[in-house]
């Protein structure tokens, strides 16, 4: 089961909120939270709750005796943390990388979550890891762990929560209806983000980087639109966590960040997926800038560690350590010089190293992204551009202008402080607003439905 499911969107997630509701108890919260999140794991799949089940013990079993001896035997305890890392890469690769499996008795016909499982691993060996270091005590109450493991907010696009930030709400956290409504607008907002967003740019991207028909302009719209895609998918799935755990009284860390050219190609690597790259970078000890060449070859070690977390694919290891050594060479010698350019060049710069560095992402073979570069200039291309790549733009024009406004910060800010502005000037403005905002979430839900149960008829 998916965020995208309609029987999670009207089925799973509106009763796990109303039971929810029934009960103040942070307890009674914990347990339907525990049952609902154990369904969206398992649909289909019952065998996954047993594993599920067994791996959230040890990891809880093994965290209380790195906790009681990570002072007495700190060697003892170094082993048990590297044991649980063990054990959750072993879960993920099983469920989130299983083509690796294909034709072996490890072979599933359907994979759980496949994302879902990496955010699940991490999690899991973050909490027993931080007890290592000594960050937070060893839970002893299972059910909060439980709670914290197993949730489906945390599932489809993080974040890595760590559990020292999470406790706290386990144990007590209220439902109001500030937080009903902010987490409601963001479920929604990002629905609409991962589901006509990012098939508009699918399309795009299909008919551009089709290879029997090679074509100049559909080579670097299609390019765009496969990084447009995924943006839209990965930040949806992303609001709608973050939503669906404000409707549950969760306040979770900020998963991605805004792209922003100041920040160079480091700041565009470390906005995607904020909290995957922090624990990656804290896994490795990444240094501060005082240890410039420590961290610039950590760089490149994440990188890599990144790009297999993704896929454990040759093309998403070489993307993932050129990408970090990209970072690397930005933070030795060449963030001064960068900094000073204006900010179109900046956007520029951001734009094409990402084409040539994450293009490798969409391509099977060197010949395949081969034959992508050699089109970007025209060399092997049949003409200029192709029908189907003119029809998927002009059919899409609207959504493609308001992922634009979405994704270029001046143009978004210029938008959100005009409406305030006009919110401000006296009541009947604001009412106006109001009115425009509400009539816009509920259209876009609408229509996500309906696409939704297009797709599935």
């Amino acid at each position: 089961m998916t965020y995208t499911d309609l029987i999670f969107l009207f089925g799973l997630f509106p009763l796990s909120a109303v039971l929810s509701l029934l009960d103040r108890s942070s307890e009674y919260k914990n347990m339907i939270l525990i049952i609902t999140s154990l369904v969206f794991f398992s649909w289909g799949r019952p065998f996954a709750v047993c594993l599920i089940f067994l791996s959230l013990f040890i990891d809880w079993a093994i965290g209380m005796a790195v906790g009681s001896m990570r002072k007495s035997n700190k060697l003892a305890a170094f082993v048990l943390t590297a044991l649980d890392g063990g054990m959750n890469l072993g879960l993920m690769l099983l469920f989130g990388h299983n083509y690796l499996f294909d034709g072996t008795k490890l072979g599933l016909d359907a994979v759980m979550l496949p994302v879902g499982m990496g955010y699940y691993a991490l999690r899991s060996f973050s909490y027993v890891y931080d007890v290592f270091r000594g960050k937070i005590r060893a839970e002893k109450n299972v059910f909060c762990l439980m709670t914290y493991s197993v949730s489906f907010h945390l599932m489809c696009a993080g974040p890595v929560v760590r559990y020292g930030d999470m406790e706290g709400q386990i144990r007590s956290r209220v439902v109001n209806t500030d937080k009903l409504n902010a987490g409601l607008n963001k479920m929604i907002w990002g629905l609409g983000k991962a589901v006509l967003l990012s098939d508009v740019f699918f399309q795009i991207r299909t008919a551009g980087l089709n290879g029997n028909e090679i074509t100049t302009l559909g080579c670097w719209l299609g390019m765009l639109a496969f990084f447009a895609q995924y943006y839209f998918m990965f930040t949806g799935l992303c609001d709608m966590s973050r939503g669906l755990s404000l409707v549950g009284g969760f306040v979770l860390p900020i998963n991605y960040r805004n792209i922003d050219p100041d920040e160079l190609f480091t700041g565009l690597v470390k906005s995607y997926n904020t909290t995957v790259v922090g624990f990656f970078s804290e896994l490795l000890g990444l240094p501060a800038n005082k240890a410039k060449v420590r961290g610039a070859v950590c760089a490149v070690i994440c990188g890599g560690l990144v790009g297999l977390w993704y896929q454990v694919k040759l093309n998403y290891l070489i993307v993932g350590l050129t990408a970090g050594l990209l970072v690397a060479i930005e933070q030795l010698f060449l963030k001064d010089k960068l900094a000073k350019l204006p900010a179109v060049v900046k956007y520029v710069y951001l734009v094409l190293l990402s084409l040539l560095v994450f293009g490798g992402l969409e391509f099977k073979s060197l010949y395949g992204y081969g034959k992508w570069l050699a089109g970007l200039v025209g060399i092997g291309t049949k003409y200029t551009l192709s029908v189907a790549v003119r029809d998927a733009v002009l059919n899409n024009i609207v959504l493609i202008a308001i992922s634009f406004c979405i994704i270029c910060l001046p143009v978004c800010k210029a938008i959100t402080v005009g409406a305030d502005k006009l919110s401000a000037k006296d009541r009947r403005y604001y009412g106006i607003v109001r009115a425009a905002k509400t009539l816009g979430t509920a259209a876009v839900f609408v229509i996500c439905v309906i696409t939704l149960a297009a797709r599935a008829a």
